[in-house]
């Protein structure tokens, strides 16, 4: 038999020496697949991270509602969903509703209510934000600016506008420098009453008791703690080396412990003077007035002043 050349067509047929590939394909289906339906790709992003394409809504929502308008988007962006914006619009709808008053927190205020409302009322979100400061001028120590971080924390807590809690700081500026003058103005008045006084008792030992006070103090408190407690306010205004009873017992223990300025107390005839001055008045008496000088009273004021001067003495 001849060999004759194979046709194009009978190439392509199936022999039992070529098998054909099996066909995979899925079998068609009797329901064809709905127009709308469209599987994503097993790698795209909507696909692994499906908050993406609800980021992606959440904005095109926001951008609908703002229609260009720049201040309307940001005010927008404050909120995180679209439930959020529907309860932010219901809270304006009532607010129109009530004649254009706007609703005061409750303490069943939603956290998106609160939110609505700060947004409202210019409230920031940091306390530290609030404006207000101390105006120039007004004197402002360190327990002021304590009061004023604790002012705005305690003003943000409460949601308080900024315009109020401000007219509350100019309030308490006013207050403090109103009662700053009313504690100087009683600090001179003492101070003046307490050196009149302890001048028309002391006389010419005015400064030599004011003297063995100060000494005996900065001995054991130093110059600065000397300085710090003498500068110590009292309720009423006025300082601690005003005070007179003070002043009076650090003089009579300062005279007692360094001598030259000590007076014995107790005796309106002796006050003001000093140890030394008074011995020789009484020891006098032996020759002016023997009697005298006998007497109890004599010898119970001149036994005092032997013990007062043995104790100084003992200390030198």
């Amino acid at each position: 038999m001849t060999d004759q050349p194979m046709t194009d067509a009978q190439a392509s047929q199936p022999t039992n020496a070529t098998p054909t590939a099996p066909d995979d394909s899925p079998a068609p289906s009797s329901t064809p697949p709905s127009p709308t339906s469209h599987a994503p790709a097993p790698n795209s992003p909507a696909s692994n991270s499906p908050a993406l394409g609800a980021d992606a809504a959440l904005q095109s929502f926001r951008e609908q509602l703002a229609g260009g308008d720049a201040a309307m988007m940001k005010q927008l962006e404050r909120y995180r969903s679209t439930d959020e914006i529907s309860k932010a619009f219901r809270e304006g709808y009532r607010n129109a509703k009530n004649g254009g008053r706007q609703v005061e927190l409750t303490e069943t205020s939603t956290p998106e209510e609160v939110s609505a409302y700060r947004a409202a009322n210019g409230i920031p979100e940091d306390a530290a934000q609030y404006p207000g400061a101390f105006r120039d001028g007004f004197e402002v120590t360190d327990a002021d600016k304590a009061i004023l971080s604790d002012f705005k924390a305690a003003m943000h807590e409460r949601h308080v506008p900024p315009k109020v809690a401000a007219a509350a700081l100019d309030w308490y500026q006013d207050f403090a420098a109103t009662q700053a003058q009313e504690l100087n103005a009683q600090l001179a008045k003492v101070a003046g009453e307490t050196q009149t006084s302890l001048r028309a008792e002391w006389g010419g030992d005015y400064d030599g008791q004011i003297g063995a006070a100060q000494e005996l103090m900065k001995a054991h408190l130093g110059d600065d703690g000397f300085g710090q407690m003498m500068g110590l306010r009292l309720m009423d205004g006025s300082r601690l080396q005003d005070n007179l009873g003070f002043v009076k017992m650090m003089a009579t223990i300062g005279a007692d412990y360094y001598g030259s300025n000590a007076i014995l107390t107790g005796d309106i005839e002796a006050t003001g003077k000093t140890l030394e001055a008074q011995q020789q008045e009484l020891l006098a008496l032996r020759v002016s007035d023997p009697e005298k000088y006998k007497s109890d009273t004599v010898q119970g004021k001149l036994t005092r002043i032997y013990a007062q001067l043995d104790k100084i003495n003992a200390r030198k």
